[in-house]
């Protein structure tokens, strides 16, 4: 068990999430567009789109500029 509490809806987000069949996925490029685009627009150096299931975190899209 974790040392923060999960949401009451935990079980629901994990389905939904493993309903997009999107967990261990290749880079797309209109994920990556769209951290690009943060990235740029709001002038950060670090900009991710990441999903969250039991056992890891899936960083599906990152843009780093330096």
């Amino acid at each position: 068990m974790p040392d923060w509490p999960l949401p009451a809806d935990e079980s629901a987000r994990m389905e939904n999430l493993r309903s997009f069949f999107i967990l261990d996925s290749q880079s797309d490029e209109n994920f990556d567009r769209i951290t690009r685009l943060a990235s740029e627009m709001l002038g950060l150096p670090v900009a991710l789109i990441s999903l969250v299931d039991e056992d890891r975190q899936w960083f599906l899209s990152r843009s780093a500029s330096m």
